[in-house]
């Protein structure tokens, strides 16, 4: 018998640790899955039995497709009509965690229709723990932030945080650094994941209209391998084991020591809880899905892992080749040009100032 077909979506970005989970928790419902993609050209495809729509919204109308959807609203980004932008579908289930909106069709005509269409699971997303733990031996008690750099004006959190790494009590990782000032480097996934499980302590930095409504994704992957997650308050609504809510971001939240013990009775509990969630949420789907993969089972999703950690080495490898081979005259100018912008200066302005006079 034919394994019905699952196709993922994703909006705008595809998230590839959510992917990971997803991928492997509808593998193991028994679906063959369809890689993923970002944009859907008209029609739906008729291959499809499912739908899985990441980030909250895929940016097209699928009116055609009758198959069931499932969204995973987890970005808190849009505010959708689901009832409109599947009017064909047999049935959608929204994924959101119930301390988020949600916003059921307002208009009269299609709300009697949408709403018994259109249900709503009270959970976050699928986390498989046996995919994201790693062995570790010890811990260092310096915290990281893994994070691009994020455009929040004067958020008091993000202030707090970036004097900590100024003052090399936090080191920083992800890209977009240099707009702040800090120099630090972006990671793989794969790679995220091991400065994780050597660290013992790390900052998470949300989006202010995401907090309270959402989770982070750190606020999984760092307790599942023995790293507490230092937050803003009122982010941790799951009650996630390891995450410790803050009032501010200050030296001494950074600076506290831990026995390794406690950090390997974190991962042990972050495991449990996490296994405990994703078979609820199986529940709710009705299938049993992530509830006992092991390591040898999920290679799949460890190759790709794998293969985005060289991928992304390789690029990294490229464009350094590409700075050091770079004509030497064109070097200089680039040199002169950023020595000119930190003196407050700006060669095009002047000339341009010249020309207009």
């Amino acid at each position: 018998m034919d394994r019905p077909i699952c196709r993922i979506f994703s909006s705008d970005y595809l998230d590839k640790d959510v992917y990971l989970n997803i991928r492997a928790f509808y593998r193991a419902a028994g679906y063959r899955l369809i890689p993923p993609t970002t944009r859907l050209k008209g029609a739906s495809d008729d291959r499809a039995d499912l739908l899985v729509v990441l980030r909250g919204d895929n940016g097209c109308d699928l009116k055609d497709f009758r198959g069931p959807v499932h969204i995973y609203d987890y970005v808190k980004e849009y505010a959708v009509d689901w009832g409109r932008r599947y009017p064909s579908a047999a049935h959608i289930t929204v994924v959101a965690l119930a301390s988020s909106s949600f916003h059921p069709a307002e208009d009269s005509q299609s709300a009697s229709h949408a709403s018994s269409r259109v249900s709503r699971v009270d959970a976050y997303l699928p986390v498989i723990p046996a995919l994201w733990k790693r062995p570790w031996s010890g811990k260092r008690q310096q915290p990281v932030h893994i994070s691009n750099f994020k455009r929040m004006g004067d958020d008091a959190y993000q202030r707090d945080l970036l004097a900590l790494i100024r003052a090399g009590v936090v080191r920083a990782f992800g890209a977009n650094w240099q707009l702040a000032g800090v120099r630090a480097h972006p990671l793989s996934y794969r790679q995220a994941n091991q400065h994780l499980s050597a660290s013992a302590w790390c900052f998470g930095l949300m989006w202010p209209y995401q907090r309270g409504r959402t989770l982070s994704g750190r606020m999984w992957q760092a307790p599942l391998n023995g790293c507490f997650v230092l937050s803003e308050r009122g982010t941790d609504i799951l009650g996630c084991p390891g995450v410790i809510e803050c009032e501010a971001f200050h030296a001494e939240a950074a600076t506290l020591g831990l026995d390794p013990q406690a950090c390997r009775d974190l991962a042990d509990k972050a495991s449990a809880f996490w296994e405990s969630h994703s078979r609820t949420l199986a529940a709710a789907l009705g299938f049993d899905s992530g509830l006992s993969l092991t390591p040898a089972d999920l290679w799949p999703e460890r190759s790709l892992l794998l293969l985005w950690d060289l991928e992304f080495r390789w690029q990294r490898l490229v464009g350094r080749f590409q700075v050091a081979l770079m004509p030497p005259l064109q070097r200089l100018r680039r040199g002169l040009g950023k020595l000119a912008r930190r003196c407050g200066l700006n060669p095009r302005e002047r000339s341009a100032r010249r020309t207009r006079s």
